[in-house]
């Protein structure tokens, strides 16, 4: 009898311990969102989501809005939602107590935020800088051009899947088409680090 209560003692304390060291994973955070994040998705939803991503089956719910929400990549720490038609999610784990999100909105031209949180989903101060305008214009860009960029500056930004980094694209599509043609080639990404 002494034995086996050794026995259950120490595979309790083994389960323990590997619990309390085993890996955050992004999915977890996800998991436990507040409502006020995704008020389409209910847990539920999200739930389903990872457990289909994670069986390699498409993960696509239906929302609140009876609209499509799918899941298009998860790994430990890199998550990719298609929230809407018209917004995409990223998020991107930093270390075992940040990460980051970015909310794209299309409506149609791109524009992002980007956020920082703790693993409870508390918000955090720190931020990214926004490049400027000129910072992605090749300096031969007509000054009609840059001032009509200028006047309403959209730009995405993009998680990286693999790495600690976002890329920021200048959104031209506000143009008119001759100023869209007048910019072509004349803009470049701008890849900055998330280091925390």
């Amino acid at each position: 009898m002494k034995a086996a209560r050794f026995l259950f003692f120490l595979y309790s304390s083994f389960f323990i311990l590997h619990s309390s060291f085993a890996e955050l994973r992004i999915r977890d955070i996800y998991a436990e969102a507040p409502d006020s994040i995704f008020p389409l998705l209910t847990k539920n939803n999200r739930l389903d989501q990872i457990d289909f991503r994670e069986n390699n089956m498409k993960a696509d719910v239906k929302n609140k809005f009876e609209d499509h929400s799918e899941l298009l990549v998860l790994n430990d720490k890199y998550l990719k939602l298609q929230l809407s038609k018209h917004c995409l999610v990223e998020m991107r784990l930093l270390n075992d107590s940040t990460f980051c999100m970015v909310q794209t909105y299309n409506a149609p031209a791109s524009d992002s935020q980007i956020r920082f949180f703790d693993t409870s989903w508390n918000e955090l101060p720190q931020t990214v800088e926004r490049p400027s305008v000129d910072e992605f214009l090749s300096e031969d860009v007509d000054i009609d051009v840059r001032l009509a960029l200028q006047a309403l500056p959209l730009i995405k930004a993009s998680l990286s899947e693999n790495s600690e980094t976002v890329t920021f694209e200048l959104q031209t599509s506000e143009l008119t088409k001759d100023q869209q043609k007048s910019v072509e080639g004349k803009t470049h990404k701008i890849i900055r680090e998330l280091g925390m």
